[in-house]
C-alpha cells in the first residue's frame, strides 16, 4: 500500500505516533510537508528560519529509512487530491492531529474535499489530552488556570502513556523526490536571521539533547533562577516543543517519572517546571475554545478606543529599543538579535507597551509573532491577554509591571542590560512610568463603568 506520512507541528521520529502506524501499515511510504500560500498566524518570520532548518535535519533523518520528503507551498485539499488521483483511492494520510486554529482549518478543508475516499486518518495529537475531554462539572470548558490544573493533573497521573518504537529496521524504496525545502522561501531575510544560527541547533536529535541536559542536569536551579534575566536557567524547549521535534506527551511522562522518585519526591523545580508544561497545554486548550483570540480580546469590551492610543509612534520607539526604559529596551535588543528573550522580559516588554503606553496588545502580539523563534500561536495570544487583562485567566488589569523595580530587582547590576544596550547616551523615557500607569487605570476604570451600564440596560 502506498501511503503518506503528513508532517505539521511533530518534525520528529521519535516518539511519533503517525509515523509509527503509517510505517507500519504501509510498503511505500512518502513524506510530505505543506506550507500554505496564505501564511498569516501558521508560522512566524523569525520561526520560519527554524522551519527551515528543522525541515532539513528531519529530511535527513527520514532519507536513512528510504523515506522522500516533499514539501510544497499551497492547498492541502488540493495537493492531496492530486496525490491520490495518481496513488488511487485507497491512500491513507497519516498525521498527528493538531488542535490550532489554523491547521484545523486545513484539515477541515482537507476532510471535506475527500469525504467519499475518507483518506485522513489522525494517530497522536499535539496536545497530552483532547480538549473536548477536559470539562468543568457543569460540562462546559475551564476559563481559568488553576481548576484546569487541578483537572489536568488528575487526568495526567492516571494516563497509560503510549510511546510506540518506531520499527527503524524497516526500510523502504525512495519515491521520487521533486521538490527541496528551498522551495518554500522560508528565509526571506537573510541578513537578519543569519544571526540567529549563534544561539539556536534546530532538528530532533539536538532538541533531543537541550532536553536531557535541562531534565538531567539544569533543571534543579530552575525554581531559584527562572525569573531570572542574568542567567539563562530556563529550558528553552519551548521552540522544541512548538515544532513537535520532541513530543510534549514524552516530556511530561519524563517529569512525572521523576516524582516517583525519593531523589527528587520534595523537588520544588521539577513541580514548578510541570506547571509550566500545563500552562503550554492550556494556552492550547483556551484557544480551542476561543479561537479566534490571537486576533481580538476575549473580553470584547477591552477592545474599545477608550482603552487604548494607538500611538504609532511609541509603538515604532518600543520596537525598536527607544523606550528610554532600560530594561524593555534591553529585552525588545535581544529579541531582535536572538529572536528569543525569557519569560520575564516578555512579561515587563508587554506590560510596559499596553499599560505605560496604551497600544492595544495585539500590535505587541503580532511584533512578537513574528519576531520570535519560539513563537506559538496560543502560548502568544495568551500571555499577551494575560499580561494586558483581556481575558477570564488574566491578571488585572490594574496590575502594572514597574519596569525600574524589575530592574532592581532582576539585574541589580546592570549586567544583563549593558549585555544588551551597550550605549553611551541615556534616551530620556517616552513616558513617566509613574504617571502613564495612573492613567491606564483611570482609563481602565472608565472601560469597567461603561461595561457595568450596558449590563443593566
Amino acid at each position: 500500500m502506498s501511503n503518506i506520512i503528513w508532517f505539521r507541528n511533530d518534525l520528529r521520529l521519535e516518539h511519533n505516533l503517525a509515523l509509527s502506524e503509517a510505517m507500519l501499515s504501509s510498503d511505500s511510504l512518502e513524506a510530505v510537508y505543506i506550507f500554505p500560500e496564505k501564511n498569516q498566524f501558521f508560522v512566524g518570520e523569525a520561526a520560519q528560519w527554524y522551519l527551515h532548518q528543522s525541515l532539513m535535519h528531519l529530511e535527513g533523518r527520514l532519507l536513512k529509512l528510504g523515506i522522500t520528503l516533499n514539501v510544497f507551498i499551497g492547498n492541502a485539499a488540493d495537493i492531496f487530491s492530486k496525490y491520490i488521483e495518481k496513488n488511487g483511492k485507497k491512500t491513507t494520510i497519516f498525521c498527528n492531529k493538531s488542535f490550532n486554529p489554523i491547521q484545523l482549518k486545513i484539515d477541515q478543508d482537507v476532510t471535506a474535499t475527500l469525504k467519499q475516499t475518507n483518506n485522513l486518518r489522525y494517530v497522536g495529537m499535539d496536545t497530552v489530552f483532547d480538549p473536548n475531554v477536559i470539562k468543568t462539572k457543569a460540562n462546559g470548558f475551564y476559563k481559568i488556570f488553576t481548576p484546569f490544573s487541578n483537572t489536568f493533573s488528575s487526568l495526567i497521573f492516571k494516563k497509560k502513556f503510549n510511546f510506540r518504537s518506531l520499527n527503524k529496521t524497516k526500510k523502504f524504496t525512495p519515491v521520487e523526490k521533486f521538490t527541496e525545502i528551498s522551495d518554500l522561501k522560508l528565509i526571506t531575510n537573510k541578513s537578519w536571521s543569519k544571526k540567529f544560527t549563534n544561539f539556536w541547533e534546530p532538528g530532533e536529535l539536538n532538541s533531543i539533547n537541550l532536553m536531557n541536559e535541562f531534565l538531567y542536569k539544569n533543571i534543579d536551579q530552575y525554581s531559584n533562577n527562572r525569573d531570572n534575566i542574568l542567567e539563562q536557567y530556563t529550558s528553552k524547549l519551548s521552540v522544541s516543543i512548538n515544532f513537535g521535534e520532541i513530543s510534549i506527551e514524552y516530556l511530561f511522562s519524563e517529569i512525572i517519572k521523576s516524582f516517583n522518585d525519593a531523589t527528587y519526591e520534595c523537588d520544588t523545580s521539577r513541580h514548578d517546571f510541570y506547571r509550566q508544561l500545563i500552562w503550554r497545554e492550556f494556552a492550547k486548550y483556551s484557544m480551542f475554545y476561543n479561537q479566534d483570540s490571537h486576533l481580538k480580546s476575549i473580553y470584547d469590551y477591552c477592545d474599545s478606543e477608550i482603552l487604548w492610543s494607538g500611538d504609532d509612534i511609541l509603538f515604532e520607539l518600543w520596537k525598536r529599543s527607544k523606550t528610554g526604559i532600560n530594561i524593555v529596551d534591553a529585552s525588545m535588543k535581544q529579541l531582535w538579535n536572538e529572536g528569543w528573550m525569557p519569560n520575564r522580559a516578555r512579561m515587563v516588554s508587554a506590560s510596559f507597551l499596553t499599560k505605560n503606553l496604551g497600544i492595544h496588545w495585539n500590535k505587541g502580539f503580532k511584533w512578537f509573532w513574528n519576531t520570535l523563534v519560539d513563537a506559538d500561536l496560543a502560548s502568544n495570544a495568551m500571555g499577551w491577554q494575560w499580561v494586558s487583562g483581556t481575558a477570564p485567566y488574566s491578571a488585572q488589569f490594574s496590575r502594572i509591571f514597574n519596569p525600574h523595580l524589575q530592574e532592581k530587582k532582576f539585574d541589580p547590576q546592570n549586567i544583563y542590560i549593558n549585555k544588551y544596550l551597550n550605549r553611551t547616551n541615556t534616551i530620556k523615557p517616552i513616558v513617566s512610568v509613574s504617571s502613564s500607569s495612573k492613567e491606564a487605570k483611570i482609563r481602565y476604570r472608565r472601560i469597567k463603568l461603561l461595561q457595568e451600564n450596558q449590563l443593566r440596560r
